[in-house]
């Protein structure tokens, strides 16, 4: 960079990795090769680490919303800011100013300096009433608001150059991707499972995924929607890098669980076969849990009762559900934030929907679930075929 050009920049803040202590050099490193990552087919950024955060410099004009709009969705950012580097002078610096601030409309607004080279002559008090009273004088129409301004004008002063930015948009927040191991979500074409996805990415789970067809009572398009899902979550692998597919055909598993002779507990068996094989995949792969998207009393295998039947089968694996507490339109906002709802919502039914029994027990018993279970003397060697034919997908 030229010591005498204004440079627009992407100002990185991080979130919480920064009160990791002894841990947070590793937090701010996995997260500078996560962004590189997600930024992979920008060729000529330069990343500039600081203390506290990352500068992105050299970024094409044409190209600055598409990065800016990728940076806003990676975990473990606090803070994405549209700023400028500008060389330490304040003719320079009261120029920018002029040429940035609304010239004829009234705004009120606040100087705010951080001073992070301390040998600079002017404290941070001193060097806002400088900046405000220019503003004052070239702005006839400006107004100083200490409490609520339209405008905040950010100074940081390094020891080569000013940081200055008027607005800041919040991040994803959370840890860096990776950083809290790998789970397997059992996901599907509805709109719980993809947030409870993108939940976990944000506390820094690496995220693969689990989902169950039942052809043909499903199509391929249910298939595609649920991928379709996949990539609008991890955007096309940029935040997830060659997210993971296991794709299990349960049709003959669904077959002999429609023989059961209490047919209001086949989503409640059928669950307990999902669990089973979720279970098995994580440590066939070596995941540290499975996660769903399942929260309390939506629908009648998310009662507590049933989430303690349906959770009987796995012993020694964690189950994570992100959504626990969440109402459902708590759940669509989000949804709807990180652009899944509407492949969430296309007419293609999940393996679940087509075996849904018209008065589903909402408070299941794990001696009945079992005693159900026996009676299905084919079960065994359907599930041992099942759990061999899963396909593994790179997405």
């Amino acid at each position: 960079m030229n010591k005498n050009t204004i440079t627009k920049i992407i100002y990185i803040k991080f979130g919480e990795l920064v009160l990791k202590g002894k841990n947070r050099c590793q937090f701010s490193a996995l997260l500078l090769r996560n962004i590189k990552k997600a930024l992979f087919d920008f060729k000529k950024l330069i990343f500039i680490y600081k203390y506290d955060a990352i500068l992105i410099k050299n970024i094409p004009n044409q190209s600055f919303a598409e990065i800016f709009d990728i940076v806003k969705m990676i975990p473990g950012i606090r803070l994405v800011i549209e700023a400028n580097i500008i060389p330490r002078n304040q003719t320079k610096l009261c120029s920018f100013l002029l040429k940035n601030l609304p010239k004829k409309l009234f705004f009120t607004f606040k100087v705010k300096t951080k001073r992070i080279d301390k040998k600079y002559p002017l404290n941070s008090l001193e060097f806002d009433r400088n900046i405000g009273d220019f503003v004052l004088k070239k702005f006839s129409h400006a107004k100083v608001d200490v409490h609520q301004p339209q405008i905040l004008i950010n100074i940081e002063i390094n020891d080569k150059y000013f940081i200055v930015y008027f607005n800041k948009q919040k991040g994803l927040g959370g840890f860096p991707l990776g950083i809290n191991g790998r789970v397997l979500v059992l996901i599907s074409g509805g709109i719980d499972s993809p947030v409870a996805s993108h939940l976990l990415m944000k506390r820094g789970f690496h995220v693969d995924f689990l989902t169950f067809i039942s052809p043909p009572h499903t199509t391929k398009k249910s298939l595609s929607k649920t991928i379709d899902l996949i990539k609008k979550i991890t955007l096309s692998k940029r935040i997830e890098q060659k997210p993971i597919l296991y794709i299990c055909n349960f049709t003959p598993l669904q077959h002999e669980i429609a023989h059961i002779s209490n047919h209001s507990y086949q989503i409640t068996i059928m669950r307990r076969y999902f669990f089973r094989i979720g279970q098995y995949l994580a440590k066939l792969y070596k995941y540290s849990a499975i996660a769903t998207g399942e929260n309390l009393g939506q629908v009648a295998s998310q009662t507590i009762e049933s989430i303690i039947t349906i959770s009987d089968v796995i012993k020694d694996t964690i189950v994570l559900r992100p959504l626990l507490t969440y109402d459902k339109e708590e759940i669509i906002a989000i949804a709807k934030k990180i652009g899944s709802f509407e492949i969430s919502i296309l007419p293609y039914p999940d393996a679940c929907s087509g075996f849904v029994p018209t008065n589903p027990v909402t408070k299941p018993k794990i001696t009945v679930a079992k005693k159900l279970e026996k009676e299905m003397i084919m079960i065994k060697p359907i599930y041992e075929k099942t759990i061999k034919s899963i396909i593994k997908k790179e997405i």
